[in-house]
């Protein structure tokens, strides 16, 4: 029995202090939902003084950005601009010289072999053998032994044959000994490599005949223009079509004497550009050979015509091609061209996003940036010239790019 009333005794304790954690947990309940009532009615009595942030928020997101990111303005200043351009090394056409027969004959020996085989002037290319010169010779070599008193049959005899290509040597040779020279010794009148002729008409002809058939076959990748062959060697391999033993005709053009001693480099310019630059221009041009070495010049000439595949201009830069320059033909070049000083409007070309036809900058508005059409005039390499849409005290973002949302185009303020 006193075992039994201990544990009711217990029990009833227990009770008692459930309902009193209940009861102060029921008053706990009541304290945190008047306080959250206060907090309530606190927002929705909190007041505003930005009545349009809803409609500025509502907006496109290619029109208007929220963005607390860098703003810069635009800096009148006066700029040198620095203009990159690539180019080429090329022929200069001045310095192409075709060797002719000068009369008719059969090549007895050929002292050249290869295209592309440096020759000077002077030097022994050919020998020939013609009755049409020996006859010359033989009428000269009459006239001085029965007419040495006719100077000046004699002299018209002499020049005739040194319009035949007979040189000095030779006629002082023909006046001493008073034989004919036969076969006929040819010498080079330049100094440059050799390139056959020959192989060069069969060339063109052959890749005008490769254009016609594949035009008629309908086959667009093999098209070729003529004039991509302008101021190129038209040599497709290194031996000679000429022989020894071929007959020659007066007038035919057997070599081509190419001679590098000058060179052009030949500057690629785009239209957009083109007003900056100016005869007279600083450059400074590396070969892809020879990077190390800097040749600084000037521009010399700009075609006044734009290409025929490609919408740039060229500008020529007429270089000496000195033993270390390297200047091989072909051979890619990098230029650095200094143009005249520019008075305008730039900004960080970061600052500008292109979309083709229109350029972009987002104008600082309050708490937001709105999209803005400008139009644009030089770049470099980190500024572009604004020309109108932006004033000097307005700010825009320092890298627009930030600010582009990717899956939507840029749509700016303007109705454009």
């Amino acid at each position: 029995m006193k075992e039994k009333w201990k544990l009711d005794n217990q029990s009833a304790t227990f009770n008692c202090n459930l309902e009193k954690a209940i009861v102060h947990f029921t008053y706990f309940l009541l304290l945190v939902a008047i306080c959250s009532c206060n907090d309530a009615n606190e927002h929705k009595h909190f007041q505003t003084n930005s009545s349009n942030e809803l409609n500025e928020l509502v907006k496109s997101t290619n029109q208007t950005v929220f963005s607390e990111i860098k703003t810069i303005s635009a800096t009148q200043q006066k700029l040198n601009p620095i203009l990159q351009a690539n180019g080429i090394i090329e022929y200069d056409p001045q310095l192409i010289n075709n060797i002719s027969a000068r009369f008719n004959g059969r090549i007895e020996k050929l002292y050249v072999r290869f295209n592309f085989e440096n020759v000077s002037k002077g030097q022994r290319i050919m020998d020939i053998n013609s009755t049409e010169i020996l006859a010359a010779q033989h009428a000269f070599i009459y006239l001085l032994k029965n007419s040495s008193n006719d100077i000046e049959l004699i002299q018209s005899t002499k020049q005739k044959l040194k319009l035949l290509g007979i040189t000095n040597e030779q006629l002082i040779q023909i006046e001493t000994s008073k034989q004919a020279i036969n076969p006929l010794p040819i010498y080079s009148p330049y100094s440059g490599h050799i390139h056959d002729i020959g192989i060069s008409s069969e060339a063109i002809s052959s890749a005008s005949l490769n254009n016609g058939m594949n035009s008629k076959m309908g086959n667009s990748d093999s098209e070729s223009n003529p004039i991509e062959i302008e101021n190129q060697t038209t040599s497709q391999s290194f031996s000679l079509t000429i022989k020894e033993g071929m007959y020659l005709t007066s007038g035919q053009a057997i070599f081509s004497v190419y001679n590098t001693n000058k060179v052009w480099g030949v500057l690629t310019i785009f239209q957009k550009d083109a007003a900056f630059i100016d005869v007279g221009d600083k450059v400074q041009i590396s070969s892809e050979i020879n990077p190390n070495n800097v040749i600084t010049s000037n521009i010399h000439y700009i075609e006044p015509v734009v290409g025929q595949n490609s919408s740039t201009i060229k500008a020529r830069v007429y270089l000496q091609n000195e033993q270390h320059l390297q200047l091989k033909i072909g051979t890619l070049l990098s230029a650095k061209i200094y143009t005249s000083e520019i008075n305008g409007m730039w900004l960080p070309r970061n600052a500008v996003i292109n979309l083709g036809k229109k350029q972009i900058v987002f104008l600082k508005n309050k708490n937001n940036f709105i999209a803005k059409t400008i139009q644009t005039g030089f770049e470099t390499d980190t500024t572009i010239q604004i020309i109108s849409g932006l004033k000097l005290d307005e700010k825009v973002a320092a890298n627009a790019q930030y600010l582009v949302d990717s899956e939507s185009f840029i749509k700016s303020n303007e109705n454009e």
